[in-house]
């Protein structure tokens, strides 16, 4: 199979430099109010530019700068980290009250008193005519600069100047930088195949390229890249449709595909990537748009969008990928689940700044700059959106903090795929049980406890643990509702015959084996149906009178590994789009569940054809 990777390497960099000198000989601490009701700039001018009167000549910078740099958002005190060779920007105030025309500014830097690469470097928007006053929302009111890629590591020194040869020429102090570490941010799309059970009949898929999905996330996350993997489509069978065939999933479809994903991303041995299920669903006035565990594993499902432009898809995934970092809701616009600690919080709505921390983001990719004054953080439910200072860093932290998945050498061995969801009456329905080869995932210990039986009822294991808790978003109508579950792999443990969920004495859930595993057996060669699909099917029974479920997957590699493309599926067939697997030998395994034993499958290799795009 094909994994798609797209690497969205990084631009060059954002510091925003804010500088200001007032009178021919002396630097004054004058400033103005700042936009949309701001408070004053302090002593200094280290928020908005002071004014330059020049005879002539200006003879330099105040040392040290007052600098504002930002990556994505940024306090005029510098206080947001910044990420190694992530893009970033400098934006050199300078005003006069004298209209000094075509003057043009320069950037040097140093690491280590040598000179970087490349250095000086011109504004993006050299020559300007130097004005009286300057807005900080806006953008071409400055010397705007992109530090070459080169310069984007370790601790660097700046030098400014700007002249115009004529009336007007000045140089600057110096000013340190330094930036940090950071793990790129993985990604791993699944294309979601719906099929309708109720309503409309057919199967929707959405299609790639998936980088609508991606950028809004890569621009307000501090991270220095974002590589982007497509797996193969995951078969979700099946959920009600409009009549004209449109998925119209209500909250349960939506809990389930999140169960689906989470067992693929388990059962894939919980590599260091994202995995978001990638759903097309009908969007009239409103429509979930989303659903991820909160700080649980990293899945999560989202929409594609509504219109041609995809418009919220890359915003939700942002939004449900924090909920996977630990993040809950920002105040305001009918979001539950409220993180108490929000600090910018106005009217009942959090915004990314304040008069006192007065925030402005920016768009790495588009040059916009976002004043903190009208925008939300974006893991709430208010529009204009961005990013806060306080998200940003709390995604650093996390990232810091729970690195590791899948990587090469981690053992794996036999396990049990366990999981389950409370419902709100506090009973525990626990889901179909599969056995493989996968990494070991044990719970956050907790008030509920979860016990493997041998075929006497003795207990052979058991593992305490707190039901995750997960938040699923509306488009547009600004209301949710929370759940809780849970996703396990456990060693595996010959012998058992019951799986039981109890918190303190009180038994919430039971999953009782059958007598004998099921029966697999092929069915007919693999067929090709519509030239743009390959369906391969088997038969399966259970001499106990149970029905059993299927987990599908598939290898091109013969086994050394595998993509799930199908959980608890209820029919024994499975049809796989030639656009995954195009071109290649496809060995599929299913595996057969009667709720707690389970039985193997080995269908192939097949030579799927070659397929036009």
């Amino acid at each position: 199979m094909r994994a798609r990777l797209r690497l969205i390497l990084p631009l060059a960099g954002l510091l925003i430099c804010m500088l200001a000198f007032t009178g021919t000989a002396l630097l004054s601490a004058q400033a103005r109010p700042l936009n949309r009701g701001e408070s004053t700039a302090p002593a200094g001018c280290g928020v908005v530019s002071c004014t330059t009167y020049l005879p002539v000549l200006a003879r330099g910078f105040p040392a040290p700068w007052p600098i504002e740099v930002t990556q994505g958002v940024q306090q005029p005190d510098n206080s947001v980290t910044l990420i190694q060779d992530r893009p970033t920007f400098v934006r050199l105030t300078i005003t006069s009250t004298t209209p000094h025309t075509g003057v043009s500014a320069y950037l040097r830097g140093t690491r280590g008193g040598a000179p970087l690469p490349g250095s000086p470097i011109p504004a993006i928007n050299n020559p300007r005519t130097l004005e009286s006053s300057a807005d900080r929302a806006v953008l071409n009111d400055t010397f705007n600069f992109e530090l070459p890629a080169s310069w984007l590591n370790g601790t660097i020194t700046l030098y400014g100047a700007a002249a115009n040869g004529t009336t007007f020429d000045v140089t600057g102090g110096s000013s340190s930088l330094t930036f940090v570490n950071a793990d790129p941010l993985r990604v791993t799309v699944l294309p979601i195949s719906y099929v309708c059970t109720s309503g409309g009949s057919g199967t929707t898929t959405p299609q790639g390229p998936y980088t609508y999905l991606t950028e809004y996330t890569y621009h307000t996350y501090p991270v220095p890249s974002l590589a982007m993997a497509t797996h193969a489509a995951l078969v979700f069978n099946g959920g009600p449709c409009t009549p004209s065939g449109v998925p119209d999933p209500d909250f349960y479809e939506w809990d389930t595909m999140l169960d689906l994903v989470t067992t693929v991303w388990v059962s894939e041995g919980r590599p260091d990537s994202y995995y978001y299920g990638l759903v097309k669903v009908y969007c009239g006035s409103s429509c979930i748009a989303g659903i991820g565990w909160i700080g649980y594993s990293k899945a999560a499902v989202g929409f594609d969008g509504v219109n041609a432009g995809h418009d919220g898809a890359g915003p939700t995934h942002a939004h449900e990928v924090g909920h996977n970092h630990g993040r809950s809701h920002a105040p305001g616009c009918g979001a539950l689940g409220i993180d108490p600690t929000f600090p910018y919080v106005s009217g009942g709505r959090g915004y990314i700044g304040n008069s006192a921390n007065p925030n402005f983001g920016f768009d790495v990719g588009t040059q916009t700059i976002y004043p903190y004054s009208p925008h939300y953080d974006f893991m709430g439910y208010c529009d204009p959106a961005w990013i806060s200072d306080y998200t940003y860093e709390a995604l650093r932290g996390w990232n810091q903090a729970h690195g590791a998945g899948d990587r090469p050498g981690v053992k794996r061995q036999r396990v049990m795929l366990v999981s389950g969801r409370l419902g709100r009456d506090g009973s525990m329905a626990i889901s179909p049980v599969y056995t493989l080869d996968a990494r070991v995932l044990l719970p956050e210990p907790g008030d509920h406890t979860l016990e493997l039986l041998d075929a006497a009822g003795r207990i052979v294991a058991a593992y305490p643990f707190a039901p995750a808790q997960a938040v699923a978003d509306r488009w547009r109508a600004g209301t949710a509702f929370e759940r809780a579950g849970f996703h396990m792999a456990l060693p595996y443990v010959d012998g058992v015959n019951a799986i039981r969920v109890r918190r303190g004495a009180t038994v919430l859930g039971l999953r009782q084996a059958g007598l004998r595993k099921p029966s697999l057996v092929a069915g007919r060669n693999a067929l090709i149906t519509d030239g743009q699909s390959v369906v391969f099917d088997w038969l399966g029974s259970d001499s106990d009178g149970e029905t059993p479920v299927y987990l599908v997957r598939a290898s091109t590699d013969g086994g050394a590994s595998w993509q799930t493309i199908g959980v608890n599926l209820t029919t024994p067939s499975i049809q796989l789009s030639l656009a995954d697997f195009a071109g290649e030998s496809v060995l599929v395994e299913v595996l057969g569940s009667d709720g707690l034993n389970t039985t193997s499958l080995m269908l192939g290799p097949y030579n799927a054809p070659a397929h036009d795009n």
